[in-house]
């Protein structure tokens, strides 16, 4: 049975530690360039427990959504909090609230996975941490941010799935998703989305370079 993320963080942390141990009981018998990187790699245990949290925020974010349509009354007013809003408002915010806590996840795990991913230099420029978009699928080539065989992997693997949710973000927390991604306002249409919509959010992909052929799971 395949592990969960919270699972599999867990496994990182007990190994961070030992690699945070490790290196403090042999202080000085690595290269002062390669302790440097393992120590910080293994300081990477403590913000686990708070990526976590953050795991949770994003899954209460993606029950707000589910069967949204069905808890909508009369004058499509669905519950939020304590109040009642409109289902068109209620879907905006759910979404962006979703689509902010996934992103600022996964630029938390791929900044931990890019101290072993990409190459020396990359490493070394704390103002531009390693991201999913600028330096896994979007680069300039792997020579320029990441070790050849993971950007590739990387790339032709999940590309398209990964340019996919940049673009979502993108279109949803800095574009508000305008009127015209979801198919109507009502709950009747739910979250089917709008001819227009999925042709706004292709045409941000398209600037990543990527396809349909870039992802093992197929065209979306």
């Amino acid at each position: 049975m395949s592990k969960t993320l919270e699972e599999r963080l867990q496994d990182a942390k007990t190994t961070l530690v030992k690699v945070g141990v490790a290196i403090t009981r042999h202080t000085g018998k690595l290269p002062a360039d390669v302790e440097v990187q393992f120590s910080r790699l293994a300081d990477f245990a403590s913000h686990i427990e708070h990526w976590k949290q953050m795991i949770g925020a994003w899954q209460a974010e993606r029950t707000l959504l589910d069967n949204l349509e069905r808890r909508a009354d009369g004058n499509d007013d669905v519950p939020y909090g304590s109040a009642m809003a409109k289902f068109q408002t209620v879907r905006l915010l759910g979404v962006q609230a979703y689509l902010a806590a996934q992103r600022a996840l996964s630029d938390r795990l791929v900044g931990m996975a890019g101290q072993v991913l990409c190459i020396q230099n990359t490493v070394q420029d704390l103002s531009n941490p390693p991201q999913f978009v600028s330096h896994f699928v979007r680069g300039k080539g792997p020579e320029s941010t990441t070790a050849a065989i993971g950007f590739h992997a990387l790339r032709q693997s999940f590309g398209w799935p990964i340019a996919i949710s940049y673009a979502l973000r993108n279109h949803f927390l800095r574009d508000g998703a305008g009127g015209d991604f979801f198919d109507e306002p009502t709950a009747a249409k739910a979250l089917k989305i709008s001819t227009e919509g999925w042709k706004h959010i292709k045409d941000r992909v398209s600037k990543c370079r990527v396809d349909e052929t870039h992802s093992r799971l197929g065209v979306a």
